[in-house]
């Protein structure tokens, strides 16, 4: 799908990049928010002297230091190490989906418990890249994948004190860290080690005059735009959808009911089976059930309401989090369901 109408979101990103390094940006919304499409439309527009690190966590079963390792890292040997690095400080290259390393030095990395190492290597690259004029920008892709993982520590921990020490501190990189995972968002945004080190930037789902712009250039009519908001909202993902039912000659409103009812089965089963297998969910690092009346009584609030304060989480928010019903937004303070097709499911449950 081509790329649409962010030039607001782009001017900001854009902008942030012409500063000096200083903060850590997370970028968060909803799942299917076009967060990654965005991001990647952004390095497309930097101006040659950036050099651009996508690490996209996204698909890999990061469960141990050495599998977050092989992703960060992409090995060479000798020569072609050589000619990589030559490509990059010639300004030939500048787009990378991993630091370029010795294959010879990453597999010593291996070998000791400790992370620093790595982390230097990629000081020294990034500080190189520095002395040659070139501004490198590291953005990391569902970066929560990491969360879990120990050494002595949280993994994440330790990655978030060096990238504090990358742009606070050392002024030698930009770096970007997307999720869609709310409760990750939530607990880093409450972190005293962020604070004032950080900052958090929503992608959205589209208003509706770009919903209307996107579809007119399709091809819709006022009646097959309005049933596409009605339905879908502005969740790029479902905009996608529409417009291939059109291709398709499918009916759009006929199409949609199914995916509503598709959604409010899958959300009442999450819900029916609170009545038979006891569900329990992590609020620091205690296991807490969840209360199916007092989880109804939530959702019963997106009736009447769109999108409703929050205040903190119980354990029958974080299961609906987690089962990707809801979205929290902890730096507006509002709860809200993750698409518009959530949220008539959701008021279908309780007709």
């Amino acid at each position: 799908m081509e790329f649409y109408n962010r030039e607001k979101e782009l001017r900001d990103l854009l902008n942030m990049i012409k500063q000096e390094p200083n903060l850590i940006t997370f970028i968060y919304g909803p799942i299917n928010s076009g967060k990654s499409s965005l991001m990647l439309e952004m390095i497309n527009r930097l101006p040659k002297e950036y050099v651009a690190f996508y690490i996209d966590l996204r698909g890999y079963a990061v469960t141990k230091r050495e599998e977050f390792f092989k992703v960060l890292f992409e090995t060479y040997d000798d020569e072609a190490f050589k000619k990589k690095i030559y490509n990059i400080l010639s300004g030939t290259e500048n787009f990378h989906k991993a630091i370029p390393i010795l294959k010879h030095l990453w597999k010593e990395f291996f070998k000791i418990e400790e992370v620093s190492d790595a982390f230097k290597h990629v000081e020294n690259f990034l500080q190189e890249l520095n002395n040659r004029d070139l501004k490198p920008v590291i953005i990391f892709d569902e970066l929560q994948v990491i969360k879990d993982i120990k050494i002595d520590n949280f993994l994440i921990y330790r990655i978030f004190n060096f990238f504090v020490r990358l742009t606070k501190l050392l002024h030698i990189c930009h770096v970007f860290a997307i999720t869609s995972d709310s409760t990750f968002i939530e607990r880093i945004y409450n972190e005293a080690m962020l604070q004032g080190r950080s900052r958090y930037y929503l992608v959205d789902d589209f208003d509706k005059e770009t919903v209307k712009e996107i579809l007119r250039n399709k091809g819709f009519s006022n009646e097959e735009i309005d049933t596409v908001w009605y339905y879908f909202g502005g969740k790029p993902i479902y905009i996608i959808e529409a417009i291939q039912m059109k291709n398709m000659g499918k009916n759009i409103k006929e199409e949609a009911e199914k995916m509503l009812k598709l959604r409010e089965i899958q959300i009442r089963n999450r819900i029916e089976v609170l009545d038979y297998v006891e569900k329990k969910v992590n609020i620091e690092g205690k296991e807490v059930s969840v209360d199916k009346n007092r989880l109804l009584n939530l959702l019963s609030r997106f009736c009447h309401e769109m999108i409703i304060p929050y205040e903190k989480i119980s354990p029958e928010l974080l299961y609906l989090i987690e089962n990707n019903i809801l979205f929290l937004d902890p730096v507006n303070g509002i709860v809200k369901p993750q698409s518009k097709l959530d949220l008539l499911a959701i008021r279908n449950c309780f007709k």
